[in-house]
């Protein structure tokens, strides 16, 4: 028989392959799993399947045997030959059929939840997590099942909302890149706060070093009506004490250059020194790269964030690598941005809402 190997990063690339070749009828005779670096690739990996054209594997088909009793038929040597008897599936009906459910009942077949891993990664999500998510489900499940079992999952790592705050801080500070949309979200919150809530609240701004850097701050608390402080360089405590009857005070800060590393230091020491708790929300962008994600985390880390919030969600295709960062870093998620508006635009990251944007379900 004159068997033929064919690699492709999908199986249905690579039964496609097979087709294209050796014709619809071809026979499969091996399914397997193979480094990425096979065909000189750099990491993944690839699905290998071998066949040969049907006429081969007509000719060459072993005689049956002549002796079938039991007990040799379960001795190594003729357990394989019976194998080689059993009749192999061709391409077509693999296509026609579900090849991935098909050549998973095959030894060396494809993983299972070909489908929800197509999607995970198509979502951004770190192939390293993806893996871990469905290695959970059984492999038996159908599509539905799978899905449904996949949600319960994420659901629980997920875990609820953390929200603007706790009881204890009513001082809460907004850290996170240049241009993220921390200005922008601290006036929504600020303003469901004053109008919907009808809190007594205060802004306070340690964006002290860029000129004009609190002149859209300053105009959302005139449009609110709320007073508005910019904390001395040595210290937050002194601008805390002009709003010590505020139920709520925000802080907006500065982004800062990772040029600077010894900056997110200083901006973590000045938090710590209010003199009454800090609740910190680490903002980043939903259309951020990963790699760049776990950057920012690792710079911001002097600041000891306490939740997660996803901005501008509007300009992200996917949020995989927001969820990723909210587990790698055990970080809850607050809120989610999804555009310019305020007070609008802005949502609480409920665990079913992030899940649905995850696998495509509504949006939030």
């Amino acid at each position: 028989m004159e068997a033929r190997t064919f690699q492709a990063r999908e199986i249905r690339e690579a039964l496609a392959l097979v087709r294209r070749e050796l014709g619809p009828e071809a026979v499969i005779l091996e399914t397997k799993r193979v480094s990425g670096r096979a065909l000189g690739l750099l990491g993944g990996m690839l699905f290998e399947v071998t066949a040969a054209a049907p006429e081969d594997a007509a000719n060459s088909a072993p005689p049956p045997p002549a002796d079938p009793a039991p007990i040799r038929a379960l001795l190594p040597e003729r357990r394989a030959e019976r194998m080689r008897e059993q009749p192999k599936p061709s391409v077509r009906a693999m296509i026609q059929e579900d090849p991935a459910a098909a050549l998973a009942a095959m030894r060396g077949g494809v993983a299972p939840h070909a489908a929800l891993r197509r999607r995970l990664l198509a979502a951004m999500v770190p192939r390293d997590l993806c893996e871990a998510w469905l290695k959970g489900l059984p492999a038996d499940s159908g599509p539905h099942d799978a899905e449904a079992g996949l949600r319960e999952h994420i659901l629980r790592q997920l875990g609820p909302a953390a929200g603007l705050g706790t009881d204890r801080a009513r001082i809460v500070a907004f850290v996170g890149p240049t241009g993220v949309g921390k200005t922008t979200t601290v006036a929504k919150l600020a303003a469901r706060a004053r109008l919907v809530e009808e809190r007594k609240v205060a802004l306070v701004s340690l964006d002290d070093g860029r000129l004009g850097g609190t002149a859209a701050l300053r105009a959302y608390a005139k449009l609110l009506d709320i007073p508005l402080t910019i904390a001395p360089a040595h210290g937050l405590g002194p601008a805390l004490a002009e709003h010590h009857g505020a139920e709520l005070v925000l802080i907006d800060t500065a982004g800062i250059s990772p040029a600077h590393p010894e900056a997110f230091g200083e901006l973590g020491r000045r938090l710590g020194r209010a003199g009454e708790p800090v609740f910190t929300h680490l903002c980043v962008g939903a259309a951020t790269r990963a790699e760049e994600l776990d950057r920012i985390a690792h710079l911001y880390r002097p600041t000891q964030p306490d939740a997660l919030l996803a901005t501008k969600l509007d300009e992200a295709i996917a949020i995989g690598s927001i969820v990723a960062l909210r587990l790698r870093e055990q970080i809850p998620l607050s809120f989610l941005t999804t555009g310019p508006q305020v007070p609008d635009d802005l949502n609480p990251a409920h665990p079913d809402v992030v899940v649905d944007l995850l696998l495509g379900g509504a949006r939030a």
